[in-house]
């Protein structure tokens, strides 16, 4: 509605904070559920039946850059490196494990272009990139 078009405005870098920070807290809880909740062991066997290895450093390091990745996007903090790598391990879940299993990509795939659009676009006026000047 053109009329509303001075609202819109007014109100998008609000939209793309929540967006970021719903983003990034989403990914954090796996990450957490992961690394704190006693989770760990069944992303270690996931990377073992894939043969990605070493499995063990492998879970720790997706699971790390899940829960501290997703807190510096909420954040929006470093915003486009986090980004671009959650961006990047979602590719990797969705073509080695989400897509050919044929169920339970639909979500990966949102988040998916999350990260992509975040990683473009930055912090972006509501962010600890912008209050420290330096958008990375």
């Amino acid at each position: 509605m053109p009329f509303l078009s001075a609202l819109y405005t007014s109100l998008e870098p609000w939209g793309y904070a929540v967006m970021r920070v719903a983003s990034g807290a989403m990914m954090a809880t796996f990450g957490w559920q992961k690394l704190f909740a006693g989770k760990m062991s069944e992303d270690i066997t996931i990377f073992h039946q894939l043969g990605l290895e070493p499995a063990i450093p492998l879970a720790y390091f997706t699971s790390g850059l899940e829960f501290f990745g997703g807190v510096a996007v909420a954040a929006g903090f470093l915003t486009r490196p986090f980004a671009a790598m959650l961006f990047g391990e979602l590719l990797v879940i969705l073509a080695t494990v989400m897509i050919p299993s044929g169920t339970g990509y639909q979500l990966s795939v949102v988040w998916w272009g999350a990260f992509l659009f975040i990683a473009i676009r930055g912090g972006g006026r509501i962010s600890l990139d912008r209050l420290l000047g330096k958008e990375f």
